[in-house]
């Protein structure tokens, strides 16, 4: 007898850690170097990935009159 089909929801959920709690992925696709770059800099700046983004769109929104809110 073939196992049942299960759709993704009947999965439980993993609980998301707090840092990620209230938050939403933003991606987008970009050439190699770009990510080796960020990767390279993050390293030498002993920070992460996710901090340079962070720095970076809040220097976007800054550029735009906009509130840091990232």
């Amino acid at each position: 007898m073939p196992a049942p089909i299960t759709s993704a929801t009947s999965q439980p959920k993993t609980p998301l850690p707090p840092s990620r709690q209230g938050k939403k992925a933003l991606t987008g696709y970009f050439d190699p170097a770009v990510l080796k770059q960020i990767k390279m800099m993050a390293a030498a700046e002993e920070t992460t990935i996710q901090a340079l983004m962070t720095e970076a769109m809040n220097d976007l929104f800054k550029k735009h009159g906009k509130p840091h809110i990232a």
